[in-house]
C-alpha cells in the first residue's frame, strides 16, 4: 500500500509536469506562429517602403544581407516572378494562380499556408500589392517555428526531471505521513484509535468481528475442554486417526493400554504402537466396510476394540476393558455347569432308588433305608436350591443400602450359634461366643446367614472334641467378627479359591459332610453386600481363622 501511494503520487506529479510542458509547448507554438505572421507583415511593410522609395539596389542589398530566414519574392501583375532570394526567378513558374497573389491583386493583401513546391516544406505566405501593381510576397517555413519551440525543449526536460525528483521526495514524505496513522492503528482495540474518520466504519466492523471471533473461540475452547475432560476421564480408550492411520488424539486410558505417553503418541501410526493381528484386522474392517469389532488380549486382560470410519477422512477407535465381563461370562458358564452337575447328582440318586422300589426289587426290610436315602437326597437338593437362590438375591442386591437397620453383632452371633448347638453336640464340638457389643448398619438376615455358614463349616470340618470360637471386637470405624476353629485347616493352594462357588477343599470329605460348596461363597457375597472384607488364615491340621471386617458407619 505504501509503495502504491508513493507511485501514484509520483506518477501524478510527473504526469502533471509533462502535460503542463506539452501545453506550454503548444502555447509557445501558437504564439510563435502569431509572432511569425506579425513579423512577416512588418517585414513586408518595410520592404514595400524601401521599394516604393526608389531604392534600385534595395533587393540586391536585401539578398546580400538576408540570412534567408525569410523568403522574399517580387511578382509582376501577370504572375511572372521578377525576383526571389532563394531561387533564380527565371526558373520559377508563373504565380498568378497562387492564392495569396490573387488575394493581393484583388484586395491589396493576401495570406495563405501550404506546401511549397520549391522548398517542399509547409510554408506561410504574406503578399502585398505595390503602387506599381506588382506584388511583394514574403514567406517563412514551419521549420523556423519548430526551431523556436525546440530551443526551449531542453529547458522543459530539465524542469520535468527536477520536478520529478522534488515530487519523489515530497511523495515519499506525503506517503509516510498518510500511512503513519494506518501503521499505528491498534487492531486489538479498534475503537480506541485516533485516526482517519473514513476508517471508523472499518474499525467498527473489525471490533464487531473481534467480538464474534472471541465469543466463538471462547465457546470452542469450552467445548474442547469439556470434550478433553470427558475423554481423558473415560475408562474406555479413545483414539482418533486420520486417513493414513496416524494418531490425531489419544486419551489417557488408551495411552496406558499401549504403555506410552499421550503426547509421544501424537502423529505416529497406530501400527507402530501395536502390530497385533487383532488391531490390523480391525483397521482393515473399518477401511472396507466403515466399521468393525475385534477382541484383543494383552497382559492377561481382554479388550473389545470398536472402530468406525469418519466420512472416509479418518476413523475413531474405542477400547473397552471386558476382562470382568469375560470373567463373569466364564463364571456364569462354570456356575451353570456346576449347578447342573450338583442338581443332577441327587436327582439321579433319587431316581435310582425310586426306580428300584417301583420295580419291586427292594426287600421289605430295605424299604425304610431306601426311603431315608430318597429323603436325605431331596433335603440336600432343597438346601442346594435354597443356597443358589440366596446367592442370586445377594448378587442382585450387592451395593444397595436398602432395608439396612441397626444390628448388634454379638447378640446376633449368640442367637445364630444357639441354632447349631445340637449339631455341634453330635460331633462333640464346643461353640463359644465372646467379645464386646458392636452395632453396625446392616440386614440381620444376611448377617445371620454369614455367621451361620462360618460356624456350620467350623463344626463340619472340625475334629472330635474340637472348638469353634466366635469373637466380636471393634476398631476405629470397624467391627470385627473372628471365627476360629480347630479343624483340618486349608492348604495354601486352596486358600485363594475357597470362596468360589461349588469349590470344595476335600471332595471325599464332602460326601461325609453333605456340603453344597456354596457356604463360603454366600459368606463372601454377604460381606461384600455390607461393603466389608474377609481375611483368612489357615494351616493344615492346625485349624482355620476367618475375620469379617465390617464398617460401623
Amino acid at each position: 500500500m505504501r509503495n502504491r501511494i508513493f507511485r501514484g503520487l509520483l506518477v501524478l506529479a510527473t504526469t502533471a509536469v509533462i502535460v503542463a510542458s506539452v501545453l506550454i509547448a503548444v502555447i509557445m507554438y501558437q504564439g510563435s506562429m502569431a509572432t511569425m505572421q506579425r513579423d512577416l507583415r512588418q517585414e513586408a511593410t518595410y520592404i514595400k517602403m524601401g521599394l516604393e522609395q526608389g531604392e534600385t539596389n534595395y533587393l540586391q542589398a536585401l539578398t546580400a544581407e538576408s540570412s534567408k530566414l525569410t523568403r522574399v519574392t517580387l511578382i509582376a501583375p501577370d504572375g511572372k516572378v521578377l525576383y526571389d532570394n532563394y531561387v533564380a526567378a527565371e526558373k520559377m513558374l508563373n504565380h498568378k494562380d497562387r492564392t495569396e497573389v490573387k488575394d493581393a491583386l484583388a484586395g491589396g493583401v493576401g495570406l495563405s499556408e501550404r506546401m511549397s513546391d520549391t522548398l517542399s516544406e509547409k510554408t506561410f505566405y504574406y503578399a502585398m500589392r505595390l503602387e506599381n501593381g506588382e506584388v511583394l510576397r514574403v514567406a517563412r517555413t514551419e521549420e523556423s517555428v519548430f526551431a523556436t519551440v525546440a530551443g526551449s525543449i531542453p529547458y522543459m526536460v530539465g524542469v520535468v526531471v527536477l520536478v520529478a525528483l522534488v515530487a519523489s521526495v515530497l511523495a515519499r514524505r506525503i506517503t509516510d505521513k498518510m500511512v503513519l496513522p494506518l501503521d499505528q492503528v491498534d487492531l486489538e482495540h479498534p475503537l480506541e484509535n485516533d485516526t482517519y474518520d473514513e476508517l471508523a466504519p472499518f474499525l467498527t466492523r473489525i471490533a464487531q468481528q473481534q467480538k464474534q471471533v472471541s465469543e466463538g473461540l471462547k465457546q470452542l475452547r469450552q467445548k474442547q475442554n469439556e470434550l478433553a475432560a470427558i475423554t481423558q476421564n473415560m475408562n474406555e480408550g479413545l483414539l482418533l486417526l486420520n486417513d493414513r492411520q496416524h494418531i490425531l488424539s489419544i486419551n489417557d486410558s488408551a495411552a496406558k493400554l499401549f504403555s506410552i505417553q499421550s503426547e509421544a503418541a501424537l502423529g505416529k501410526n497406530i501400527l507402530t504402537l501395536e502390530r497385533g493381528k487383532e488391531v490390523q484386522e480391525l483397521l482393515q474392517k473399518v477401511a472396507d466396510s466403515g466399521s468393525g469389532e475385534s477382541l484383543y488380549q494383552k497382559d492377561g486382560r481382554y479388550y473389545q476394540l470398536c472402530g468406525s470410519s469418519v466420512g472416509g477422512r479418518g476413523s475413531v477407535l474405542l477400547i473397552f476393558d471386558v476382562t470382568e465381563k469375560m470373567a463373569a461370562e466364564t463364571l456364569r458358564r462354570e456356575f451353570s455347569a456346576n449347578v447342573s452337575h450338583e442338581l443332577k447328582t441327587p436327582l439321579q440318586s433319587i431316581l435310582g432308588y425310586a426306580e428300584i422300589m417301583k420295580n419291586g426289587l427292594v426287600q421289605e426290610a430295605d424299604k425304610q433305608r431306601f426311603l431315608e436315602k430318597i429323603y436325605n437326597e431331596a433335603g440336600h437338593l432343597i438346601i442346594l436350591i435354597d443356597n443358589i437362590m440366596k446367592l442370586s438375591r445377594l448378587d442382585e442386591a450387592t451395593g444397595s443400602g436398602s432395608n439396612f437397620e441397626p444390628v448388634e453383632l454379638k447378640k446376633l452371633a449368640e442367637a445364630t450359634a444357639a441354632r447349631l448347638v445340637s449339631q455341634a453336640e453330635k460331633k462333640n464340638v464346643t461353640i463359644t461366643v465372646s467379645g464386646c457389643e458392636a452395632e453396625i448398619e446392616g440386614v440381620p438376615s444376611v448377617l445371620s446367614e454369614v455367621i451361620y455358614n462360618l460356624v456350620d463349616n467350623g463344626i463340619k470340618y472340625n475334629r472330635e472334641g474340637g472348638r469353634v470360637e466366635v469373637v466380636v471386637s471393634v476398631s476405629p470405624g470397624e467391627a470385627v467378627l473372628t471365627f476360629k476353629d480347630t479343624g483340618c485347616g486349608i492348604s495354601a493352594a486352596d486358600r485363594e479359591r475357597v470362596f468360589e462357588r461349588f469349590y470344595r477343599v476335600d471332595k471325599s470329605h464332602f460326601k461325609e459332610t453333605g456340603g453344597t460348596g456354596l457356604g463360603l461363597s454366600i459368606v463372601k457375597h454377604g460381606v461384600l453386600f455390607h461393603k466389608g472384607r474377609i481375611e483368612l488364615e489357615s494351616e493344615l491340621e492346625k485349624g482355620t481363622t476367618i475375620r469379617i471386617i465390617l464398617p460401623r458407619n
